[in-house]
């Protein structure tokens, strides 16, 4: 079933390397519909399209990064490790070599980000975060002029909740793609192993696909009440479910938490990026774990699984709390972003 987009579509006549002929269309776009605002949402690729646009003198552009800007550099050596072959001794040594290799990996991998941040603030007018806490990583990239950045989160994917009175079920959700790399839901799995047998009315129900749902199929037989629906309309379970869990090596910003959130199923995650403490308040609405502690992990989680008041207390607060991500909030913020810019004389 094809996608209807709420606004017309228009492509580029040729591949993104053919920048001229690119560029050349792109700007005489913006004239004809008399466009003055680009948001641009992925400033990697089209960066270098924007020369062409910068001799119109009433166009700004913002270029929004949706992600820690050093998230996969972070974790690049487990990445590593992860594509380095089978357990044989050829594996291993592959592995070995791929280890020995990893900082001048890291080095080369930074260097390309800095020259693409380059050319993302040689053309933007604005850079766009998650949050403002993605700062420092960027500042590691890009620390010439952070004057032009902002911050604006995700809306959130619901409209907020009138009815928060949510009749929850003693399940646990995790809800997205079913991976090793980033994802880790394998480690949610092992959280499970460690409690399922002191909750015996508790289900593990896992919304979402992948490259390893066989092999953690086959590993949850060892347990009980552990649940696989593959790719579903996570709603219903987000309003079944008393508790959501993430256990990512890191998020740009974790869509899934603000949508469970929003009806009042209470998030338990690590705190393995920066913007997540811009929707979880550990303690009052959702619980935050030091990465990577299973142990930790289990611990609080069996806390507030034993705990029928302080979920509904912190279910209550999840749904407040979670309407400063509503659309309209979120749409007043771009608003005012672009009046600010707009009223800014360029550099």
């Amino acid at each position: 079933m094809d996608y209807a987009y709420p606004a017309s579509s228009y492509f580029f006549p040729y591949q993104v390397r053919k920048v001229e002929k690119n560029g050349l269309f792109f700007r005489s776009f913006l004239q004809e519909h008399r466009i003055d605002m680009v948001i641009d949402q992925d400033p990697q690729t089209y960066y270098t399209l924007y020369s062409f646009s910068k001799t119109l003198r009433d166009v700004y552009i913002i270029s929004v990064i949706h992600y820690n800007p050093l998230g996969i550099y972070h974790h690049l050596g487990e990445f590593v490790m992860w594509v380095s072959g089978k357990n044989t001794i050829m594996g291993k040594i592959r592995k070995v070599a791929r280890i020995l290799k990893i900082p001048m990996l890291k080095y080369d991998y930074k260097r390309t980000l800095q020259s693409d941040y380059g050319g993302i603030f040689r053309y933007t007018d604005a850079l766009c975060l998650l949050s403002l806490k993605f700062l420092p990583d960027l500042w590691q990239i890009y620390s010439k002029d952070l004057s032009r950045v902002i911050a604006i989160p995700n809306p959130n994917t619901y409209p907020a909740q009138e009815n928060t009175d949510f009749l929850k079920k003693k399940q646990i959700l995790y809800v997205g793609r079913i991976e090793w790399r980033q994802k880790r839901v394998g480690r949610l799995i092992d959280i499970w192993k460690r409690i399922y047998k002191k909750f015996p009315d508790w289900e593990l129900v896992i919304v979402g696909d992948g490259p390893i749902r066989q092999t953690l199929e086959q590993k949850a037989l060892k347990m009980e009440r552990v649940v696989f629906t593959g790719w579903q309309d996570p709603e219903p379970f987000y309003r079944d479910a008393s508790i959501l869990c993430l256990t990512s090596d890191f998020e740009g910003w974790g869509m899934v938490l603000t949508e469970a959130m929003t009806f009042g199923a209470v998030p338990v995650a690590f705190n393995s990026y920066a913007a997540i403490t811009d929707i979880i308040d550990d303690g009052k609405n959702g619980l935050l774990v030091p990465p990577f502690s299973h142990k930790e992990f289990a611990r609080k989680l069996g806390s507030l699984m034993k705990d029928e008041e302080l979920r509904r207390e912190m279910s209550k607060n999840c749904v407040q709390y979670v309407r400063r991500f509503d659309i309209q909030n979120v749409a007043d913020e771009w608003e005012n972003a672009f009046d600010r810019l707009k009223s800014t004389a360029r550099q």
